[in-house]
């Protein structure tokens, strides 16, 4: 039997032309495809109530989070600098109850871009809300206009890592950020990181979270190795 795995979706909040304010939840493909090329049954969540976060839950074997918005500062102790951009502490604060529901059940989660950041938040780390500024970064880590599926940028990962094992001690990926884990969150440890010292990986002492500050759903198409980040997934979960 595939492992079922849930997507916690994002959301649409403003008008567009397609849509008006007829709102949607959304998840782009890319996550589905890379869960069904990697042998797992998606499962898409709906934005949801904190308190019915575990009822979710149960309903997989594991759990993907994805990217979108930055994350509310207040959520980390933070009052919000001018470059925050949009956030949206309705997902937020679903997402960190379905992180917590996920580790008291003991099932696994992958994070990916903002996924990695709330996991981060969600176990009492927190973030630069942007890294120019407050962490004085000089790289390019959003690399519009170049095509999304390019990597553009080093990362160099912790020997024995996860990452470290399924695609070796540095390689190139893509970057689509501008806030990045500050301090590390509960049995958290980071395991990639960009030539400018950015986290771009971490997982749990555990090693059941684990997630990439990078946009794998993004590349595995032309970069088919990517597809092991989604498959680390479906493994941990077939190995319980």
């Amino acid at each position: 039997m595939k492992p079922k795995i849930g997507i916690a979706s994002n959301h649409l909040i403003h008008p567009n032309p397609r849509f008006d304010t007829n709102y949607i939840d959304y998840v782009q493909i890319g996550y589905v495809d890379g869960l069904r090329q990697s042998g797992a049954q998606p499962f898409i969540f709906p934005l949801g109530a904190p308190e019915d976060a575990a009822d979710y839950i149960d309903t997989v074997d594991g759990l993907l989070l994805t990217g979108g918005q930055g994350v509310t500062p207040i959520l980390y102790g933070d009052e919000p600098i001018q470059q925050v951009e949009e956030t949206d502490i309705y997902r937020d604060q679903f997402e960190i109850a379905l992180v917590k529901a996920a580790i008291a059940a003991g099932k696994p989660i992958l994070g990916i871009c903002r996924g990695e950041q709330i996991i981060n938040v969600a176990l009492n780390g927190t973030l630069y809300q942007d890294i120019y500024v407050q962490a004085g970064v000089n790289g390019k880590h959003n690399q519009l206009p170049t095509s999304w599926e390019i990597p553009t940028q080093h990362v160099t990962t912790t020997t024995g890592s996860w990452l470290n094992t399924l695609l070796g001690d540095r390689f190139l990926v893509n970057t689509f950020h501008h806030q990045a884990i500050h301090e590390l969150g509960d049995n958290l440890q980071a395991v990639a990181k960009s030539d400018d010292g950015i986290v771009e990986a971490i997982e749990s002492t555990d090693k059941q979270i684990f997630a990439v500050q990078f946009h794998p759903e993004m590349m595995f198409e032309a970069h088919p190795e990517f597809l092991k980040i989604f498959q680390h997934l479906v493994d941990v979960i077939n190995q319980k």
